[in-house]
């Protein structure tokens, strides 16, 4: 076996541009990581803004229907003492300028379709309130990942915990499934 300088030159080469490939290897997986870490926080940032719009429809369409359930209650009320002022809450119950009462009612009002319309409006709000509840796990999730900015995080569930306190919880155990107690320790 004859050993050379030249041979042994050439094996440090290769060995070096093993090594090289192997580094070049393994920061490609690093890069690839931290990239898809940015990538995920992009996707959860987008994701908080969108649960922030779907939280302004979902207070908007809560306030609409807790309106109509005042004018649907004033309307039996208006009833059972003689249904004189019936027009008048009609046109005085709005929302965002529309008459609202008068749109959902339609022409006929009777005490069985003040009944129906009474169950009917409830179980929107009740809807509106499990949207609510289904978004809020969702932020905890989200803050639990802790993959988002703290304060983007902190402003969506405060936002959540405005629309959850604005329900009128005695109306709640009524007409949703959800527990006010459970609501109540989910918002802390």
């Amino acid at each position: 076996m004859k050993v050379s300088i030249d041979g042994i030159l050439g094996s440090a080469r290769r060995i070096n541009n093993q090594r090289q490939t192997e580094d070049d290897k393994l920061g490609k997986g690093k890069k690839s990581v931290k990239t898809d870490t940015v990538a995920i926080g992009s996707r959860v940032n987008s994701r908080l803004d969108a649960i922030e719009a779907e939280l302004r429809t979902i207070q908007s369409s809560l306030t609409r229907n807790q309106i109509i359930r005042a004018g649907v209650d004033n309307l039996q009320q208006d009833l059972s003492d003689g249904g004189n002022s019936q027009q008048a809450i009609l046109a005085d119950t709005t929302f965002e300028g529309s008459p609202v009462l008068n749109e959902f009612m339609g022409s006929e009002i009777t005490p069985a379709v003040l009944e129906n319309k009474s169950t009917d409006i409830n179980n929107l709000i009740a809807d509106d309130a499990n949207q609510l509840s289904r978004l809020q796990v969702e932020v905890e999730n989200l803050m639990a990942s802790d993959l988002a900015g703290s304060d983007k995080i902190e402003n969506v569930m405060s936002n959540l915990e405005t629309a959850v306190e604005n329900i009128d919880s005695g109306v709640l155990e009524n007409i949703s499934t959800l527990r006010p107690d459970a609501v109540a320790r989910l918002i802390k």
